[in-house]
């Protein structure tokens, strides 16, 4: 009867369970140095839920005992073994952290999610109002949404510590939003809204601990002239209390310049949007007239890696309208790199283009529209890791994702390119 009653006690306070007739045996095989065996006997346990066996899991695969060593699945049992109260099992979970790389950990958070207790059944688990919680307690939700989408933000304790830091800015890369690494209901609230088939576990190249700033400017000086210092190749550019403006007229078109970007035809794309950048124009078809328009153009140089990343802050105020806004190779602005398209009131909106030796192809396109027009300032943020693979999201929204390796030396510059609109840009940030 006593017995009884400690373990009934053990269990409704959520503590170590009582040891079972598996464990003990399993412990005397491990005491044997008889691993294999102990490991049968330990599984078993585990199954149930028994956080002792599950702990003893943890340590035979980090160790490669009766069995193929896997960090993985020993981060999985140790971090079972804690979430049930195991006072060893956190400590020795996150000390084999160390050992792992940032996606062995994810696959191991992932494996811990999806297991349940043998004969158990999914039950949805509640969330508590956010509006009720302490500053610590949303901590623990954050680390607890984190994980659930595969970020490594350590244990649910709500401890704001550089690991959780780092998880959020992994997170706030991957949708596009300042990257502050805080914590904050906001923050809580994208989490809870957002889905494990929405974001890319972050690749290990885009994990790197460190990043160096190339070019940031707010233009809060008053001016494009210095610090740092932009160089205009045409047109009309100021500086007001917003930011870099530049105003292009958008002339009278044709039946054909008003249908906008076909997105079938990029060689209407490079002659019609990215005809200032590769200056050449052609493939006219007889009897069309088209107006010329004078560009405003203006870059810096900002040596950059092939893996960036940009922040942007945009304001565009009338359609129809071209901007491109891009990085250039070598020493030619108009020359070989990508360029991000925004079609003001046309389709596709987005549109982000590979140039190599004055050709033009479309390498990702938003079919939707994209109207920005609405009187705000709009983030972008475009992306690129080791491998190639980009992203580009606006406010907040993934838009573009694609892969692309045919431009693998390093980038001299920022460029941008007003064909015809009214724009501001407010803020850029490059870093690689």
């Amino acid at each position: 009867m006593i017995i009884k009653t400690l373990a009934l006690s053990l269990i409704l306070f959520g503590s170590v369970g009582l040891a079972s007739a598996d464990y003990n045996d399993g412990m005397r095989y491990f005491e044997q140095q008889e691993y294999r065996q102990a490991l049968q006997q330990f599984r078993d346990a585990a199954r149930r839920g028994d956080p002792d066996a599950q702990y003893m899991l943890g340590r035979l695969n980090a160790a490669g005992n009766g069995t193929t060593q896997d960090f993985v699945q020993a981060h999985k049992w140790y971090n079972l073994a804690a979430s049930r109260g195991h006072r060893d099992a956190a400590e020795a979970r996150d000390s084999l952290a160390e050992r792992m790389t940032p996606s062995q950990v994810a696959r191991a958070q992932q494996a811990a999610r999806d297991w349940q207790p043998e004969g158990a059944q999914a039950t949805p688990q509640s969330r508590p109002d956010i509006d009720t919680l302490s500053d610590r307690e949303a901590v623990a939700e954050i680390q607890r949404e984190l994980n659930r989408l595969g970020y490594d933000a350590g244990p649910t304790d709500g401890a704001m510590g550089e690991r959780t830091r780092n998880a959020i800015r992994q997170y706030q890369v991957e949708m596009g939003m300042d990257r502050d690494g805080r914590a904050s209901d906001y923050l809580l609230r994208r989490l809870r809204q957002t889905e494990k088939e929405d974001v890319t576990i972050p690749s290990e190249s885009q994990l790197a601990p460190s990043s160096r700033v190339v070019l940031q400017d707010n233009f809060s000086d008053g001016n494009y002239h210095r610090n740092p210092s932009w160089t205009v190749l045409s047109g009309d550019f100021e500086v007001d209390g917003n930011g870099l403006r530049s105003i292009v007229e958008t002339p009278e078109t044709t039946d054909r310049e008003s249908r906008g970007l076909s997105s079938d035809r990029p060689e209407e794309i490079g002659l019609a949007v990215l005809g200032m950048i590769l200056e050449q124009r052609g493939n006219a078809r007889e009897g069309e007239q088209t107006t010329r328009v004078e560009p405003a153009q203006i870059y810096i140089n900002a040596p950059v890696d092939n893996a960036f990343r940009m922040e942007l802050e945009l304001a565009s105020r009338q359609q129809p309208g071209t901007l491109a806004l891009g990085l250039f190779q070598g020493n030619r602005p108009n020359g070989t790199g990508y360029r991000l398209v925004y079609s003001a009131g046309s389709q596709p909106g987005l549109s982000l283009i590979r140039l190599i030796s004055g050709s033009a192809e479309i390498v990702a396109r938003h079919d939707g529209s994209l109207d920005l027009e609405d009187g705000r300032f709009h983030s972008m943020v475009w992306s690129r890791d080791q491998n190639g693979q980009m992203q580009v999201h606006v406010d907040g929204r993934r838009l573009l994702s694609v892969q692309d390796n045919r431009l693998r030396d390093t980038f001299q510059g920022f460029v941008m390119a007003n064909q015809g609109g009214d724009y501001t840009l407010r803020r850029i940030r490059l870093e690689e």
